[in-house]
C-alpha cells in the first residue's frame, strides 16, 4: 500500500505545475445520482464539469480495470497483466503511439476538445489522489491529457482488423494477440415507412467482453451547456459514451473488417544480413528495441524485444520473413472530437459534419432520430491506393508505389452508406457491406473501387435476421425487440464468418458413419438455442472448437474451413458432453453459464444466434461466457424527441469484486429482459440521493 501522505505531496507538487484550474471545474456544480442499478446520470452547469463527473463515477466503479487499460501509455502493462500486458507494450511502443500523439495533438485537438480531455484527466487522477490503497503502480498516475488521447488511438487500433493483422507477423505474441473468441455486434434502424405508429426505433447491441476493460459501463450526462446523452463507454476508460441515445438521436456501432492496415513481405538480399529490396535499390533496416517488464508470478522481468525500421516504419520478423506494417489507426487524435460532436449533435446534418472529423479509425455507425431519419455507413479511415495492385492479401514490399500516404485519404461521401431506404429499415451484423437493407436497395460491390478491399461475405446472423424481417411488412416496437432476441438459426445454413465458415454441416454428418449419433440429434433439433433446449448443446460446442480453430489459423473472413477439420471438432464436442454428461442432450443452460463474483446463471444463445453469446470450456465441464451480448438498448423516437428507452447491461455496471452493483443486471440479462430508463429529470430524481465528486 501507497501511504497517503506521499501520494498527496506528490499530486499537490504536479498540480502546482498544471493547475486544475485551467479546466475551469468546479466540482459544486456536478451532481451524482445512481439509479438502482448504480447507473450514474450526471447532472452539471458545464459540459467539461459532466465529463469529470464521468471520470469520477467511472473509477468508483471500475478503477481496478481502469488502471489496466491506461498501463500500456506508460509501459507498466506487462507488470499488470504478464504476458498479455507486455503485447500491448510491445505495440504500443513499437508503433510508436506516444510518439505519434505528441506530434500530432497540437494540430489535432482544438482548444475546446483539450478542455474537456483535460477535465476527464483530471477526475481520474483526483481520484488516484483520493484512493491510494485502490493504486496498483505509483508511476501510472498522473495522467496527462495526451495519455488520454494516446489511449483512444490505441483502441481504435485494437477495435478493427488491424489487430488480426498485426498478430499474423507478431508471431512471438501470437497466443497474446489474437482475439479469445469471435465478436461480433448488431444494429437495427427502423423509420416511418416500416413502422407501424410512424416512429423511428434504434436497436444497439454492440458484441464485446462482459468483464474487464473491454466491456461496457452506462452512464447519463446532463449538462446546462447541452450535452444530454444515455449511453455507455468501455469500463476501462472513455470519456464520452461511444454509442447511446440523446433527445433528439441515437446511434450505434458494430465491428466492421474492411482494408484497415497492409502488411508489406521485404525482399531481403541473398547474402548481406537486413539488407532488403525497394525501388531497385538495396535499403539497410533500422534496428530499434523495446525494454518491457513482465510479471511473472510474483516477480516482475526485464525482457528486451527487437523491431525494424523500413520505408513502411515499423518493420517486424518472424520465421518466415520480415515484414512492414502500416495501420490507418495512426492517421489523427480526433476520436474525442468526434465522439463529443456526435453527442452534440441534434440532427442530422450536424451528426453527419462530425463524421467529416473522420476520428474513428473503423466501424459501422447506424444512425436514427425524431425526424424520421436512418442512416448507416461503413465508415473506416481509407488511404487513396494504387488500384492496379491486389491489396486484399499480403504486398510484395519491394516498391514505393504501394507505400501510401495517410495525408491523403478518401472523404467520408466515397464510403459505402444508405439513408433513408424506401423500404424503412438498416441493419448490420458484422457483415458485407453490400447486405444493410432490403435486396432492391443495397449497394453494389462495382460501384466501390477494388482497393477498398470490401468484405463480401454474408454471417448466419445477417442471414437470420433477414429471414426475420421478411415476415413483417412494418414492425412494432415490441416486434423489433423480438427480432433482436430471436434464439433460432437455420440449421441447414450455418455458413458464414459466424459458424467460421463451416460448410454443410447437415451433409457432412451424413457422409461419415462416426458422426451417426450426432447426426440423430442434429435431425431432431428445432434450431433454437434457448437455455431449455436439449438438442442445441452439440452444435454450441463445435461452434466453440471451431473457433479456436479459427485463431490459431487466423482464416480469412472468405476462406472455408477444411471438412476434415469439422468433422474433428463435432466428434471432439460428442466426446466432451459424453465425458462429462454421459449423453448428447442435456439442456442448454445445464452446459452454458453466465459467471461472475459467484453468482452462476443459465446462459441463452451462441455464436450463430443474432442474441449471441461466446464462451470457453472449463475444466468442470462448463461452458462460462466471456462475451456477446453486451451493452443493449432500444430507442424510440417521435417527432418530439426520444420518447422510450430500456437498457441492459451483461452482468452489471461495475468490474470491482464484490462491489454491490457487480451482478446486479445478471438476471435480466439473462432472461432476455430490460430495465426502463426514465426520461424525466424531475421524476428520476425524486426521492434519490445526489452526491458531488470529491
Amino acid at each position: 500500500m501507497i501511504r497517503k501522505s506521499y501520494i498527496t505531496l506528490y499530486f499537490l507538487f504536479i498540480t502546482s505545475i498544471v493547475p486544475l484550474a485551467q479546466t475551469k471545474i468546479n466540482i459544486k456544480n456536478i451532481e451524482i445520482v445512481r439509479d438502482e442499478y448504480g447507473v450514474p446520470h450526471i447532472y452539471s452547469e458545464t459540459d467539461a464539469e459532466a465529463i469529470y463527473g464521468l471520470g469520477w463515477a467511472q473509477c468508483e466503479d471500475n478503477f481496478n480495470v481502469m488502471q489496466e487499460n491506461y498501463a500500456a501509455s506508460k509501459g507498466l502493462a506487462g507488470t499488470f497483466l504478464g504476458k498479455n500486458g507486455a503485447a500491448a507494450d510491445f505495440i504500443y511502443q513499437s508503433l510508436g503511439i506516444n510518439e505519434f500523439v505528441e506530434k500530432r495533438y497540437a494540430l489535432d485537438v482544438d482548444a475546446q476538445t483539450h478542455n474537456l480531455i483535460q477535465s476527464y484527466a483530471d477526475a481520474l487522477n483526483r481520484y488516484a489522489e483520493t484512493h491510494p490503497e485502490e493504486l496498483r503502480s505509483k508511476k501510472l498516475f498522473p495522467l496527462k491529457a495526451k495519455d488520454i488521447a494516446a489511449n483512444y488511438t490505441f483502441q481504435m487500433l485494437m477495435l478493427h482488423k488491424a489487430v488480426v493483422e498485426l498478430a499474423k507477423v507478431l508471431k512471438d505474441y501470437k497466443e497474446e494477440m489474437s482475439p479469445k473468441e469471435l465478436r461480433g455486434s448488431n444494429v437495427m434502424a427502423y423509420g416511418p415507412p416500416f413502422t407501424q405508429d410512424g416512429k423511428t426505433y434504434l436497436v444497439g447491441n454492440p458484441h464485446q467482453p462482459v468483464t474487464g476493460p473491454a466491456c461496457f459501463w452506462e452512464v447519463a450526462l446532463h449538462s446546462k451547456e447541452g450535452l444530454e446523452i444515455h449511453g455507455a463507454t468501455f469500463a476501462g476508460g472513455g470519456m464520452l459514451p461511444v454509442l447511446g441515445a440523446t433527445p433528439n438521436l441515437g446511434w450505434s456501432m458494430t465491428n466492421n473488417y474492411q482494408n484497415s492496415s497492409d502488411v508489406y513481405k521485404l525482399e531481403m538480399h541473398p547474402k548481406k544480413k537486413l539488407t532488403y529490396k525497394y525501388d531497385g535499390k538495396w535499403l539497410v533496416l533500422e534496428k530499434r528495441k523495446v525494454k518491457l517488464k513482465v510479471r511473472l508470478g510474483g516477480i516482475i522481468i526485464p525482457v528486451t524485444k527487437k523491431y525494424f525500421w523500413s520505408e513502411y516504419g515499423t518493420t517486424y520478423k518472424n520465421k518466415s520473413g520480415y515484414y512492414g506494417y502500416k495501420t490507418n489507426a495512426l492517421h489523427n487524435v480526433k476520436s474525442p472530437e468526434m465522439l463529443y460532436k456526435v453527442a452534440r449533435a441534434t440532427n442530422f446534418k450536424e451528426f453527419r459534419s462530425a463524421m467529416d472529423l473522420q476520428g474513428l479509425a473503423a466501424l459501422n455507425l447506424a444512425y436514427a432520430d425524431r425526424y424520421g431519419n436512418i442512416f448507416q455507413i461503413s465508415n473506416y479511415i481509407h488511404p487513396y491506393r494504387d488500384p492496379s495492385f491486389d491489396w486484399c492479401s499480403v504486398m510484395d514490399g519491394n516498391t514505393s508505389k504501394i507505400n501510401w500516404n495517410l495525408d491523403s485519404i478518401h472523404p467520408i461521401n466515397d464510403l459505402p452508406q444508405i439513408l433513408n431506404p424506401k423500404c424503412g429499415y438498416l441493419y448490420n451484423t458484422n457483415n458485407t457491406s453490400f447486405k444493410m437493407t432490403c435486396e432492391e436497395e443495397n449497394l453494389k460491390q462495382e460501384d466501390f473501387p477494388a482497393s477498398f478491399c470490401l468484405e463480401k461475405s454474408n454471417n448466419v446472423r445477417a442471414k437470420t435476421y433477414e429471414n426475420l424481417i421478411s415476415i413483417f411488412d412494418k414492425v412494432s416496437f415490441e416486434d423489433v425487440r423480438k427480432i433482436r432476441e430471436s434464439l433460432w438459426v437455420d440449421k441447414n445454413d450455418l455458413g458464414g464468418r459466424n459458424c467460421m465458415n463451416c460448410g454443410d454441416i447437415p451433409k457432412i454428418l451424413g457422409k461419415y458413419p462416426e458422426l451417426a449419433n450426432v447426426k440423430i440429434v442434429f435431425d431432431k433439433w428445432n434450431g433454437s438455442s434457448d437455455v431449455e433446449n436439449k438438442q442445441a448443446p452439440i452444435m454450441a460446442l463445435t461452434t466453440v472448437f471451431l473457433g479456436e480453430y479459427v485463431f490459431e489459423n487466423y482464416l480469412n473472413e472468405d476462406k472455408d474451413i477444411p471438412e476434415e477439420i469439422i468433422k474433428e471438432s463435432i466428434l471432439k464436442a460428442e466426446k466432451y458432453l459424453m465425458k462429462h454428461y454421459g449423453t448428447l442432450e442435456i439442456p442448454l443452460g445445464e452446459l452454458q453459464k453466465a459467471m461472475k463474483d459467484g453468482i452462476e446463471l443459465p446462459m441463452y444463445g451462441s455464436l450463430n444466434t443474432l442474441a449471441n453469446a461466446n464462451f470457453k470450456t472449463t475444466k468442470s465441464g462448463k461452458l462460462y461466457q466471456t462475451g456477446g451480448d453486451s451493452y443493449i438498448f432500444y430507442a424510440k423516437y417521435g417527432k418530439d424527441g426520444l420518447e422510450q428507452l430500456e437498457t441492459v447491461n451483461a452482468y452489471g455496471n461495475s468490474n470491482k469484486p464484490g462491489h454491490p452493483h457487480s451482478t446486479d443486471q445478471t438476471e435480466l440479462y439473462t432472461t432476455l429482459k430490460t430495465k426502463t430508463i426514465e426520461l424525466d429529470a424531475v421524476k428520476f430524481r425524486k426521492g434519490r440521493t445526489a452526491y458531488n465528486p470529491r
